[in-house]
Parts: C-alpha cells; structure tokens; sequence
C-alpha cells in the first residue's frame, strides 16, 4: 500500500483492494458465516465528502476521519487522510484510505468496533502522517 501511495498521482484512479483479515465461522443449520475486513487507497478524495451526492451518505468524524452511514449493508466504511512518506503533494486528501468490514450478521455496534479496531491498527501500520484519530463511536 505504500508504494500505491508514493507512485499515486492526481489521474490515478485504479486501486487494488486488499482482503485484510477473513474468518469463516460455521453457521446454523450448514454454510458459513464471513466477516471480512478490506483496506484500499480510496477513488473518493476528501473533497468529494463535500459533494451533495457523497454528503447523504457519508458523515464527517473530525477533520480526518468519514464514515459512510448505514446503508442497509451487512457493512461499514470509513474513509480516513493517511498521508505516506515520500507520495506526492496532496496524496494526503487525493487519496484517503478506505478501509471496510462486511458480515452477514454482526450487529451494528459489534461490526464498528471492528471497523474502528480495524482502521486504528492499519493507521498505526501505515505510519499516516498527521496521526489521524479514529474514534472507537463511529455511528450516534
């Protein structure tokens, strides 16, 4: 992922996403039940949170820290500023990272702690600049 960010610039729009972490419980009756957490260099910017059509559905936390609000999804996202060592002038905001947790059955606050346990781990990971903070209350 550092290397996506330092060779990023402001036309680059492919991302690969990462599968962080999957666990594959058995559930009732056969079958499986997945949770996934995903991380990638966002195609969204930290100007778009500002665009009508992104502001409906994403929520600002503080100055550096978005979470996409419940959608009807066995999911969450949260979009956060990571800025990398050595990227280009504004990768910071030109490329946030985005992290999500996707289940089939967690219940809303057990998939935010994961989320925000999630994308505090991969922050520290990263080293972003700037420190973002991400708090363990996603959604009020």
């Amino acid at each position: 992922m550092d290397r996506e960010a330092e060779e990023w610039s402001v036309d680059d729009l492919l991302h690969n996403s990462y599968s962080a972490c999957r666990i594959q419980l058995p559930a009732e009756g056969g079958g499986a039940f997945v949770i996934e957490a995903t991380a990638q260099w966002s195609v969204l910017t930290v100007d778009s949170m500002n665009d009508p059509k992104f502001a409906k559905s994403w929520r600002q936390l503080n100055d550096q820290v978005f979470v996409e609000s419940e959608t009807g999804q066995p999911s969450m996202e949260l979009l956060v500023t990571c800025g990398v060592p050595g990227a280009a002038a504004g990768q910071e905001a030109g490329l946030p990272l985005q992290m999500a947790v996707a289940d089939p059955g967690l219940a809303v606050d057990q998939r935010q702690v994961l989320l925000s346990t999630f994308a505090r781990t991969l922050v520290d990971e990263l080293s972003c600049a700037g420190d973002p903070v991400i708090p363990a209350q996603l959604l009020r």
